[in-house]
């Protein structure tokens, strides 16, 4: 075998090798809408159980102000606010084995993607152990943050994210962070 081949056929086997021992990707989408801009105000509505309303504050202040976001909290909803969160007894078709959702309610004008609006929906008849992760996660999702896969477990601490199925971390991975910041 020549020796230029041998090199060849040696890196080949390393970047495979490379390949098998490295942690599973974490990449999660951004979008299909994302928040009109840095500034994210919230509303949390009377019919927030304690644990629900102490786990948005919670994650609004620990979870999402240290990125390139800014948070501020409305003592009364008005039109202009960009999170309103609130919960219902009441979910239908598939929201009922949901812990909870997000949803753009108002998109800007023109626009496919920007979002100028979301409400945060926790349900009442399913409660969740971690409304700190529950509401990261549904936070994130207002931003603009997708699901990421596989389990926390499997990630060292600054790749866990409240944004995996189920929530059971209450921070964004630094793969979130970039997203957001890289957003805006």
């Amino acid at each position: 075998m020549r020796r230029s081949t041998r090199v060849l056929a040696a890196l080949g086997a390393a970047a495979g090798s490379l390949i098998l021992v490295a942690q599973p990707a974490s990449a999660n989408s951004f979008g299909p809408t994302f928040a009109d801009n840095k500034a994210h105000s919230f509303f949390f509505d009377d019919d927030l159980s304690s644990g629900q309303h102490k786990g948005m504050d919670w994650a609004r202040k620990n979870s999402l102000a240290p990125t390139d976001m800014t948070t501020s909290l409305e003592s009364r909803y008005n039109n202009k606010v960009d999170v309103w969160a609130y919960a219902t007894w009441n979910p239908t078709g598939d929201q009922k084995n949901w812990y909870a959702w997000t949803t753009c309610v108002k998109r800007v004008s023109g626009s496919s993607s920007k979002c100028d609006q979301h409400t945060i929906v926790f349900n009442h008849r399913l409660p969740h152990s971690n409304y700190k992760s529950l509401s990261c996660h549904e936070i994130g999702h207002s931003v603009g943050l997708g699901h990421a896969s596989g389990k926390n477990s499997d990630y060292t601490s600054p790749n866990r994210s409240c944004m995996r199925g189920n929530p059971d971390h209450n921070y964004y991975a630094k793969h979130d962070k970039n997203h957001i910041n890289g957003r805006y």
